[in-house]
C-alpha cells in the first residue's frame, strides 16, 4: 500500500492513479516557491500538496505518522521576505531577516498559545509547533469537510439571514476565546472557515496578521463583520459596492439586528464603537448583552 500526497488515503502500490481523489505524481506539477509533497518535517510529519497560499503563509494536507492521522499544516512563508532554496529550505532576505525572525517568533508564539485552547467549540484544534526548514510549522486537526467558500459554491442557502447568523454565532466563539490570550486571526475570510459534515462551522489558521497601527479586535470585528456582508450581497457585489449601496440593497431583505450590526461595525452608527466579538454577535443575532468597556 502506498499513501496519496493529494488526499493522504492509502491505496494499492500497482495503482498509478488515487482512487479517492484522482491524485497522480506523474502529472503534478508543483507550485513555485511551494514545498515538495512527500518532505517530511522532525522525522514525523509528511507534507503533501498544497492546499492554500497567502501572502504570509502557505497551508498543506499532511499526515502525522506517530498517531497516524491527517492533518493540516500551515508554514511561515512571507512571501515578500523569503525565498525557498532548491534544497527547500527557506531564507530571508538580507534587507528582512530581522524582520522575518521576529516576525516568525511571534507567529509560534501566538500558535502555541492556541495550543492551550484544544477543544474550544469552533476552533480548530492546534497540536504542536515545530521549527524545520528555516521556518515555522503550525500542526492542525484535519477538517473533514468543505470550506465555507466551497459551501457557498455549492449550497446557495448557506447565505440566507438564518444561516448566516448561525455561522456569525458558531465563529465568535473561537475569536472570543483566543482574544482573552491576546491571540488575534488577523484574515478571518472564507478560504479559513471549514464547515464540517455534522454541521458545525471551524475557524483555524490564525496568522496574527496585524499592523502596529491597527487595534487587532476591532480588525478581527470588521473581518467578521465583511464576512457576513459579503456572504449577505455575494463577495463580488460586497466588494465593489460602497457600505451605502450594499445597506439600501439588503435594507429589505434581512432582519434590521443585522443591518444594526453591519452598520455599528463598518459604519455610522447611533449603538457606539461594539469592543467585542460578542457584542457584535449579540447585536447580529438581536440578543442583549451587558459588556464592560
Amino acid at each position: 500500500m502506498k499513501r496519496c500526497l493529494g488526499c493522504m488515503e492509502e491505496y494499492q502500490e500497482k495503482e498509478a492513479i488515487c482512487p479517492h481523489c484522482g491524485w497522480t505524481e506523474d502529472n503534478f506539477d508543483t507550485p513555485k516557491g511551494i514545498l515538495e509533497p512527500g518532505n517530511i518535517l522532525k522525522g514525523r510529519y509528511i507534507v503533501g500538496t498544497v492546499r492554500r497560499q497567502d501572502e504570509l503563509d502557505i497551508l498543506y494536507i499532511g499526515w502525522d505518522a506517530l498517531f497516524s492521522r491527517k492533518v493540516l499544516i500551515m508554514e511561515y512563508f512571507p512571501e515578500a521576505m523569503v525565498r525557498r532554496r532548491e534544497d527547500g529550505t527557506i531564507k530571508a532576505e538580507d534587507s528582512f531577516e530581522e524582520e522575518f525572525f521576529r516576525e516568525l517568533q511571534r507567529f509560534m508564539e501566538y500558535n502555541r498559545k492556541l495550543i492551550t485552547l484544544d477543544r474550544t467549540p469552533g476552533l480548530l484544534n492546534v497540536f504542536a509547533v515545530t521549527e524545520d526548514y528555516g521556518t515555522a510549522y503550525v500542526i492542525m486537526e484535519f477538517p473533514e469537510g468543505k470550506t465555507l467558500r466551497e459551501m457557498v459554491y455549492s449550497y446557495p442557502d448557506m447565505c440566507s439571514p438564518e444561516r448566516v447568523q448561525w455561522v456569525i454565532q458558531d465563529l465568535s466563539r473561537p475569536l472570543s476565546a483566543a482574544h482573552r490570550l491576546g491571540i488575534y486571526h488577523g484574515q478571518v475570510d472564507m478560504d479559513h472557515i471549514y464547515m464540517i459534515p455534522h454541521g458545525s462551522c471551524f475557524l483555524g489558521c490564525f496568522s496574527g496578521n496585524v499592523k502596529e497601527s491597527q487595534d487587532p479586535i476591532d480588525r478581527d470585528i470588521k473581518e467578521l463583520a465583511n464576512l457576513a456582508g459579503s456572504l449577505l450581497a455575494g463577495e463580488r457585489i460586497w466588494e465593489e459596492r460602497s457600505l451605502e449601496e450594499n445597506m439600501n440593497d439588503l435594507q429589505d431583505k434581512v432582519p434590521s439586528c443585522i443591518m444594526d450590526a453591519l452598520r455599528a461595525v463598518l459604519g455610522t452608527s447611533n449603538v457606539g464603537k461594539l469592543c467585542s466579538v460578542n457584542r457584535f454577535a449579540d447585536l447580529f443575532l438581536d440578543e442583549a448583552t451587558i459588556e464592560m468597556v
